[in-house]
């Protein structure tokens, strides 16, 4: 007898159709300095830029509790109710399950499409950041929390209820994500995603990675499955992104990634950490892999706005120091910048945008980011009441926010996020000014 088929839906996003174009402009001229420094990396043209790993997290659930993993991959379709739905029951048949994890913007799309599946008589399994906010009835089931081997089984057994999924560690750790549904993806995009471990045990209130507060490590055999799958599936693709969200965090999980990577020496990594985190072990750790790029959560410029969302962070001359040590170390620093924080004033602002000219130099990469009050962030439940615009497509970051922010208007909170992006901007003009006029000293001369 065969296994029962279940049907991971990747969404399209709104937002790629229609991005601001300053944002846009910004990130292409990001993606050409990502490519002049790093042989095989390429921006993707109209698809996502990395492989939809949730995807291959609940494959692996999937398949480990019984059931055929199969993929609807709508993510280049235009994001209309209709022409996704259509390709949904012309792949499904009643009965048949249907997973659907949205994000904000495509939120409301989600709901709309599982309605017209029940319609049809499918069972639709709704999940994600979201799911908190989804009301009863709107899927067959709806998942609340990281989703768990044993949580899934239960889900996909019929269960009407609201579910909310509890972390299993032993499970968490051990579970083998399969990347067989996302075999179309290769030569298309970048880099890949690895994590050595799951959650973070900062506590900031603007994070809405539903792992956080906890920590959990990947099983060593776990990880050497993965890069197995990765060599074999995709290649080409020798950059991998480490999405533990801080790395160093966890030794353990960083002598296991040397390890499984001790004799690939072919592969380069991004990572990810908290300036705290930036020990001399930690550092000799990134060389040791072969980090090339370090994405440094810096945020704000502004202790203060920082303290009142529950960041541990250091003064911006500490920042300064943690920046040298990286480049110092040969490694490039790409500093994460967040506008839009309920808090934020002109003060903070300012103070941020004189930090991104003061390390300029240093600096070689911004990803700017502008908060979105996501259900499973601390902020939500502390500005809901302040929440003036519920269409979940608005609620985007190159959008005005959708919240009235304690000290400044929206208008204005979206001019500083504005204001950042064009300062990140002028800082990599810059760097690849120079980069041009050191290409020109050392070429030769050519004979006229």
């Amino acid at each position: 007898m065969s296994a029962a088929a279940a049907y991971i839906v990747q969404l399209p996003f709104p937002a790629m159709a229609a991005p601001h174009p300053e944002v846009a402009a910004y990130y292409q001229d990001y993606g050409r300095a990502f490519a002049s420094a790093h042989s095989g990396y390429f921006v993707p043209d109209a698809t996502l830029w990395e492989l939809p790993l949730w995807v291959a997290h609940l494959s692996g659930m999937l398949e480990a509790i019984g059931y055929e993993s199969r993929l609807i991959d709508l993510s280049t379709l235009p994001a209309e109710v209709e022409t996704c739905a259509r390709s949904i029951l012309a792949a499904t048949k009643p009965g048949e399950r249907v997973l659907l994890s949205p994000l904000a913007q495509n939120f409301d799309l989600a709901l709309a499409i599982s309605a017209i599946l029940m319609a049809e008589k499918r069972i639709t399994l709704l999940g994600g950041n979201m799911a908190t906010l989804a009301t009863p009835g709107s899927a067959t089931a709806i998942h609340r929390g990281p989703a768990t081997p044993t949580s899934l089984a239960t889900l996909l057994q019929g269960s009407e209820s609201v579910l909310t999924g509890r972390l299993e560690a032993d499970a968490v750790a051990r579970w083998r994500p399969s990347y067989r549904l996302l075999e179309s993806y290769r030569r298309k995009v970048p880099l890949l995603r690895l994590n050595a471990s799951h959650g973070c045990l900062f506590a900031c209130d603007f994070c809405g990675d539903a792992w956080s507060r906890s920590l959990t490590i990947v099983a060593p055999d776990v990880l050497e499955y993965e890069v197995s799958q990765f060599e074999r599936l995709f290649p080409e693709t020798r950059l991998i992104y480490i999405g533990d969200k801080t790395f160093g965090q966890s030794m353990e999980a960083v002598r296991n990634l040397l390890a499984v990577f001790e004799d690939r020496h072919d592969y380069r990594f991004v990572v990810q950490t908290h300036v705290l985190a930036l020990t001399p072990d930690v550092l000799e750790a990134m060389r040791r892999l072969g980090v090339v790029a370090v994405e440094l959560g810096f945020e704000s410029a502004s202790p203060r706005l920082m303290r009142s969302n529950r960041k541990a962070n250091r003064d911006p001359d500490f920042f300064h120091q943690a920046i040298r040590r990286l480049r110092e170390a040969g490694m490039r620093v790409v500093l994460n910048v967040l506008s839009g924080l309920p808090e934020e004033d002109s003060a903070a602002h300012r103070a941020t945008l004189d930090f991104i000219d003061q390390t300029a130099s240093d600096v070689w990469l911004y990803n700017l980011y502008n908060f979105v009050p996501y259900p499973l962030t601390a902020q939500f439940a502390r500005i809901r009441d302040r929440i003036v615009d519920w269409r979940f497509c608005n609620w985007r970051e190159d959008g005005l926010p959708v919240f009235e922010p304690l000290h400044v208007t929206r208008e204005e909170s979206f001019r500083f996020f504005v204001e950042k992006v064009q300062a990140a901007h002028i800082a990599v003009k810059r760097h690849a000014l120079a980069a041009l006029d050191e290409t020109a000293i050392t070429m030769p001369a050519l004979a006229s």
